[in-house]
């Protein structure tokens, strides 16, 4: 979803007589967009018993882009240490703007699919092995990045061909074909949002007939690849959710995964699109197909700073927390790198987990806790169903001798309130209770820590927008506090703006992406 630096002079002349309109206009409110408005009750509680599990927690360290910078972004840098410090598992390879692209690899259309001559891999093969050396899995995305050239976003010329260049690509990272590797890439996705005009200018019947092309000869090539599609930026567009699938189940078409994105007001939305999309897939008989979310954040069009600051932070902890419920296979987050861009991040549209230089922003410490409970506390203690209707979210996870336990609790614009924790079966009769806390000023640092009796309830204050992480240890084992964060610049935290730049953000959407 990121624009590259190439609309800016396609726009900017626009957006200055934009600005000069909008500088007049003064603004006597500032709106949030989907606040939720629920009230909830004066606190809540919860049982945490060590005895009861339901397996292990998933891991959802899956990310767009990285951890190499973007092709032509010199002051980036390679983001490899923070991607294994917060735990990176799997990469989608989108957005890199030129690496890994068809285009890139494939530059003469004319040429030979079967001669090696007529691929170079070589700028790719950077960034593969990047993703490998990283101790992460690659996710292929066979397509485009985002570009203003048309001739990118238009269907191939030949079908045939195109999925001829795809199979070669596969041979060449997993075969060793033209001097290649044996990376083993299981998961191979066709496009990305052919609903979108910016990245497909064909109807939706040309995709389906070009994913129909591509998924038989990968599988005809390699019966254990995973093949799937459609990327759709939208569950509401049926063209690309019931049509699609309708077209692949008659057609008998492999579909070993489902992809689409959402840019979410809510970990609530996330969670019931990825239940919706599992129910989707069963109802049609597809139910070993798996359910993946390649692209979410939240929404685009809030500002800047709430995508850098104790929000974001709560809403990133409790969409973590929620996709243990949510019968979601992976979920990547768009993304880890970015640009440094001046105009992204004036309108918003800077969603990244880390700056250019490699700080870490304040949502990516959320990444940080949950890798704590992955670590040391890795079996699910069994609680209510989660699903972040009321805004409050907690994760609970217990180590095998039941010496540690880790809860990690947000609250994503929700009243402020008291939460009660009973701890049950716990190895010990006495143990260390250590509270972390996330939010603008306190960046996963230690809050409190005491000593604590088995059969005393527990109890903690849990503001608005905030995330609180419990180490309950009878062993000293404790996670190292957060590193330091990247300040959100003075111009983005001023609220009367935010209208200006929120309508340069459609404006530029409408004009890139229809």
């Amino acid at each position: 979803m990121t624009i590259k630096y190439h609309y800016q002079k396609k726009i900017c002349c626009g957006l200055f007589v934009l600005l000069l309109c909008l500088t007049g206009i003064q603004y006597s409110v500032s709106q949030e967009i989907g606040q939720l408005t629920t009230q909830i009750a004066p606190y809540k509680e919860y049982t945490i018993d060590c005895d009861n599990t339901q397996g292990m927690i998933r891991s959802y360290g899956n990310i767009n882009c990285g951890p190499l910078p973007n092709w032509d972004e010199i002051k980036q840098v390679d983001l490899t240490p923070q991607y294994q410090q917060i735990g990176i598992t799997h990469i989608r390879t989108h957005d890199f703007f030129g690496p890994t692209d068809i285009s890139w690899i494939f530059p003469n259309w004319s040429a030979d699919p079967t001669d090696p001559e007529s691929y170079n891999f070589s700028i790719s093969d950077e960034y593969i092995s990047g993703i490998i050396n990283a101790g992460s899995h690659v996710f292929y995305r066979l397509g485009e990045s985002a570009s203003a050239e048309e001739t990118l976003r238009s269907p191939p010329e030949n079908f045939t061909k195109w999925s001829e260049v795809c199979k070669h690509i596969v041979m060449h990272y997993n075969e060793g074909w033209d001097n290649g590797f044996y990376y083993h890439i299981t998961h191979w996705e066709i496009w990305n949002e052919p609903d979108l005009s910016g990245f497909w200018n064909g109807t939706a019947p040309l995709y389906y007939e070009l994913y129909h092309s591509v998924a038989d000869l990968l599988k005809n090539h390699n019966q254990s690849l995973k093949i799937g599609g459609p990327c759709t930026s939208s569950l509401s567009n049926e063209n690309f959710t019931t049509q699609f699938l309708t077209y692949v189940k008659e057609h008998n078409v492999p579909l070993d995964f489902y992809s689409w994105h959402r840019y979410a007001d809510s970990p609530h939305q996330l969670y019931t699109e990825a239940r919706f999309v599992r129910e989707l897939l069963d109802s049609f008989g597809f139910t070993k197909t798996e359910n993946i979310n390649t692209e979410w954040n939240i929404n685009l069009l809030y500002p800047q700073r709430d995508n850098d600051n104790e929000k974001n932070a709560a809403f990133t902890a409790g969409s973590l927390s929620v996709f243990q419920d949510a019968k979601m296979d992976y979920a990547f987050r768009y993304r880890g790198t970015q640009d440094d861009n001046a105009l992204m991040k004036l309108i918003g549209f800077d969603i990244a987990l880390f700056t250019v230089d490699g700080l870490f922003k304040t949502p990516t410490l959320s990444y940080l806790a949950y890798q704590s409970i992955l670590k040391d506390t890795p079996l699910q203690v069994q609680l209510p169903l989660m699903d972040a209707s009321d805004g409050i979210t907690l994760l609970a996870g217990v180590s095998e001798d039941k010496s540690n336990v880790s809860i990690l609790f947000s609250n994503y614009e929700a009243t402020s309130t008291d939460i009660v924790i009973d701890i049950q079966n716990l190895t010990d009769e006495s143990y260390s209770l250590v509270t972390y806390l996330i939010d603008d000023n306190t960046h996963f640092e230690i809050k409190e820590e005491n000593e604590h009796y088995s059969g005393l309830p527990i109890t903690i204050h849990l503001e608005k927008n905030t995330v609180q992480f419990l180490r309950i240890t009878t062993s000293a084992i404790l996670p190292s506090e957060g590193p330091e964060v990247a300040e959100i610049p003075f111009i983005l935290r001023l609220p009367f703006l935010d209208p200006i730049f929120q309508l340069i953000g459609i404006l530029i959407m409408l004009l890139i992406f229809g």
